[in-house]
């Protein structure tokens, strides 16, 4: 079988359906993936996200307490461009009906984990990949242009 598209994504994990949502802006996107389209190690994935997103937090906060944690092994420009730019992509997970957590007055629930100084994890239950998982498919669904092509293989 062949399939063509102007940009090839190899995976529908979080990571792929949300390139092929970025890349279907430019043009047809083909998305292989070995197995069913919803089935990827994302849906395992039960712990939080980080972002700065908390009235009393920031992504220079967040940047401190990763490269504290992080003890040396963290490279400090890649933890620079992720909590600032990881601000966004969370906020666009809640904008396309991510349903984390919410407090009893509908808020995020923000909670404080391991080495975080403040409250700035999210959370959908203990199944968080799974959920946004869910809700980038949704969005890849409704986004003209997005070909999946399951039970493919990419090769030489």
């Amino acid at each position: 079988m062949s399939a063509r598209g102007d940009f090839l994504v190899i995976g529908s994990g979080i990571a792929g359906l949300r390139a092929a949502l970025s890349l279907a802006r430019e043009g047809t996107v083909l998305v292989l993936t070995k197995a069913e389209p919803r089935e990827s190690n994302t849906g395992y994935a039960q712990g939080g996200i980080a972002a700065a997103i908390g009235p009393d937090d920031s992504p220079e906060l967040h940047a401190r307490d990763t490269l504290a944690a992080g003890d040396g092994l963290a490279v400090a420009e890649a933890v620079e461009v992720l909590v600032r730019e990881g601000v966004g992509y969370v906020l666009e997970l809640v904008e396309w009906d991510t349903a984390f957590d919410r407090d009893t007055e509908s808020r995020l629930a923000l909670a404080r984990e391991a080495a975080h100084s403040v409250r700035r994890v999210l959370h959908a239950r203990d199944a968080t990949g799974r959920e946004i998982g869910r809700a980038l498919w949704a969005r890849v669904q409704a986004t003209p242009g997005i070909r999946m092509l399951d039970g493919a293989m990419a090769g030489e």
